[in-house]
């Protein structure tokens, strides 16, 4: 019994300390296509995506939706794998004036 308490107490930590890193959801290339600049109503935005990570007033009345994905998967004797997503939307008037996705990467997947 004291056998394998030793084996499973380093192979449950080893397995907790090797869990991803996950936080937002992906931003879906589906979902962005029906952005269509000009266009699309403000509320379309929050419908598609959910609510902002962070919502602000730009200028006069331009609003900035930001929506965020990380995500970060260990691994052992290399470089964790790292991913993440930026989604600004920017609306005026009601309806959607642009938007820009930024996607950054370190190691393969």
């Amino acid at each position: 019994m004291r056998f394998w308490m030793f084996l499973l107490i380093p192979v449950i930590a080893f397995s907790i300390g090797c869990a991803p890193t996950i936080m937002g959801t992906p931003i879906d290339k589906a979902k962005l296509e029906q952005l269509v600049p000009g266009t699309t109503p403000e509320a379309k935005v929050t419908e598609l995506f959910g609510q902002p990570f962070k919502k602000e007033m730009v200028s006069g009345d331009m609003t900035k939706y930001t929506y965020t994905y990380y995500e970060e998967r260990p691994r052992i004797f290399r470089k964790n794998v790292q991913t993440k997503q930026i989604l600004d939307v920017y609306t005026q008037g009601g309806t959607v004036l642009k938007y820009d996705l930024r996607k950054e990467g370190i190691g393969d997947k």
